[in-house]
């Protein structure tokens, strides 16, 4: 996934003397890629249909064409997709297939994009009459190929080297050659280039323009700051210990052969300090691998059936049912019993019309939870009356159980709950801790116009984000300006509670920190290390929505001392999928932090 053949594929029919053409699809693209192929087979041209993973529903169309017509000899078509579970089997069996990746590793990757470079378009291509230039160009062009090597092997630490898989593209370090080249051409002095102009193409156009999280996307800015600098031309290195690269050394000459040398001596596997993510990063990676392992082999052992027969009865059977899903009814009978009966005395009233937007919230969020967890009971006691024959089976209940089956939860039981885990019993648990935690503490806080008087928990609710909406309205209210007009502040401690000038101070516990350390003693952020834990826990957090003209600084929120301000994006979960909000704190290097993408989690939920 993400290793586009494309460029090569265009490379070979080029070489070849064949024509070729290319689509993407999944923006409408149905139509125009049928008549693209007819026209291919009808001339002997190769045809590249990319993405095929987003139009799963039309591929039955593009195999019955494929399949009725009579081609040229010379026809090819190529399809390129990421692994999909509804991709059709019969296209699948009827073409040749290939796995195509990127090489693991900094060096690796480099080797095949200088294998990739011919000898005469390195050295002297350009029309770079000017030595100097020749060299300028070289060395431009090896460091992008260093950049983009290091921006896609970043990915196998995702969601923390970045939140989602960027398809950093072969033509994307085509894009940023031109662009150096161009650049260097375009330069009055000799041995000069424009850094400003080329630091805003690649940040904003060539690579930024992949990468929608605002944090990933300040990531590129700064690994483009700390490589695209005269100094590292120079021999003088990268800017400072916390940047990655530590193993980009640039040859002062245009020699193709001198990049060859210079890269031999660079080691065959990366550290994470290569990224300039945290020494314990390599943990986390480990971590995840374990929890995607352990779901391919539910997901296997589900298709296998009793017995690890590959003629497995099907889904809708009941009989699959009383085996399959009855350690998820233990878990959920032992939770009902020993803490949801707890609290299921204790009223959920309605809101009333004079209760502020946060009790307001509360109250729905926990009748929210209530909702849920009647509807899961029901379910899951109807699916085992099913399963017993006392119960009479339905379309929507074996769909239910199709889904239960396959380790993943219906999609009626996460509608009020965006963020909900996918594994059932991840679920379940973590629906018992909100239910128990809105019904059991919340409620009373509000019963006791208590909400806020003590340091809240935003694990506790549904929707966490709603939560800090409602904040900000009451905030908004209560200092009669507009929502617009507010942002976040944010300190650790209670340096804000005794600040008088800040309002509705809420206080947060139970945050988790990633990337990075905190240091109690002085109060900042600092590099972890290789034993450092994967999560620590952060002390109490201090919130508040004020008016910008009289707050300017987010960060500071009554905090003295030495140490820069860091925002910190804050993730309801590791996986980094739902941003809430952006939590500032104390550190004495904030490009590290960047480089180490440290973030703030809700829980330790994936």
């Amino acid at each position: 996934p993400g290793a586009d053949p494309s460029a090569e594929i265009e490379e070979f029919a080029s070489s070849k003397g064949v024509g070729f053409a290319e689509i993407a699809m999944g923006g409408g693209q149905n139509d125009n890629a049928l008549q693209l192929v007819r026209t291919a087979a009808k001339d002997g041209s190769w045809v590249c249909l990319k993405n095929l993973h987003l139009v799963t529903s039309w591929l039955p169309a593009l195999e019955k064409e494929i399949r009725n017509m009579s081609p040229d000899p010379q026809f090819r078509c190529f399809l390129t997709a990421e692994p999909h579970a509804k991709f059709p089997s019969i296209l699948l069996e009827s073409s040749l297939k290939i796995t195509y990746e990127a090489p693991p590793g900094i060096k690796k990757n480099l080797q095949r994009t200088l294998e990739s470079w011919s000898t005469d378009w390195f050295e002297k291509g350009g029309d770079c009459g000017d030595p100097s230039k020749q060299i300028l160009r070289s060395q431009g062009m090896y460091v992008c190929a260093y950049f983009h090597a290091v921006l896609q092997e970043r990915r196998t630490y995702i969601p923390q080297g970045w939140t989602k898989f960027y398809e950093f593209s072969r033509g994307d370090l085509q894009s940023a050659c031109e662009t150096v080249s161009l650049l260097v051409n375009s330069s009055a002095k000799a041995g000069s280039l424009d850094w400003r102009t080329l630091h805003g193409v690649l940040e904003l156009a060539v690579y930024g323009c992949r990468v929608d999280n605002d944090f990933d996307l300040k990531l590129v800015g700064a690994y483009v700051a700390s490589m695209f600098r005269t100094e590292l031309l120079e021999g003088v290195g990268l800017m400072g210990n916390s940047s990655p690269g530590s193993n980009l050394k640039v040859p002062k000459s245009n020699k193709l052969t001198d990049f060859r040398l210079q890269l031999s001596s660079m080691p065959d596997t990366d550290e994470p300090r290569a990224f300039g993510l945290a020494p314990n990063a390599d943990r986390s990676l480990q971590r995840v691998n374990s929890q995607r392992c352990i779901a391919t082999l539910r997901t296997q052992s589900a298709a296998l059936g009793e017995a690890g027969s590959t003629v497995a009865l099907p889904p809708t059977d009941p009989r699959v049912w009383q085996k399959s899903l009855a350690p998820l009814w233990k878990v959920w009978d032992n939770l009902s019993r020993t803490q949801i009966a707890k609290v299921a005395n204790i009223a959920v009233r309605a809101p009333k019309a004079d209760d502020g937007p946060i009790e307001t919230f509360i109250l729905m969020d926990a009748m929210e939870a209530v909702k849920i967890v009647e509807k899961v009971t029901r379910v899951l006691s109807d699916l085992q009356k099913v399963a017993q024959g006392t119960g009479l089976s339905t379309p929507e209940l074996q769909q239910q159980a199709v889904c239960l089956l396959s380790h993943e939860i219906p999609d009626s039981w996460s509608d009020s709950w965006p963020s909900a885990p996918v594994d059932p019993a991840d679920f379940l648990q973590g629906l018992t801790k909100r239910y128990v935690a809105l019904r059991g503490d919340w409620v009373k806080r509000v019963q006791e116009d208590s909400v806020l008087s003590r340091p809240a928990s935003m694990r506790d609710f549904l929707r966490p984000n709603v939560f800090l909406n409602a904040l900000r309205q009451k905030s908004s209210r209560a200092l009669q300006v507009s929502i617009d007009n507010l942002h976040l502040l944010s300190c650790v401690g209670d340096a804000m509670i005794q600040d008088s000038s800040i309002k509705h101070v809420v206080q947060l516990e139970g945050l988790l920190l990633e990337g990075c350390s905190y240091e109690d003693r002085n109060g900042q952020l600092c590099d972890a290390s290789r034993d450092s834990p994967l999560l620590s826990p952060l002390p109490v957090v201090s919130i508040a929505w004020m008016p910008r003209a009289t707050h300017p600084h987010p960060g500071l929120g009554g905090q003295t001392g030495a140490g820069n301000v860091v925002p910190l994006p804050l993730y309801i979960s590791i996986d980094r999928e739902h941003m809430l909000s952006k939590l500032h704190f104390r550190t004495g290097d904030p490009q590290a932090r960047i480089f180490n993408s440290a973030a703030v989690f809700l829980s330790d939920e994936s």
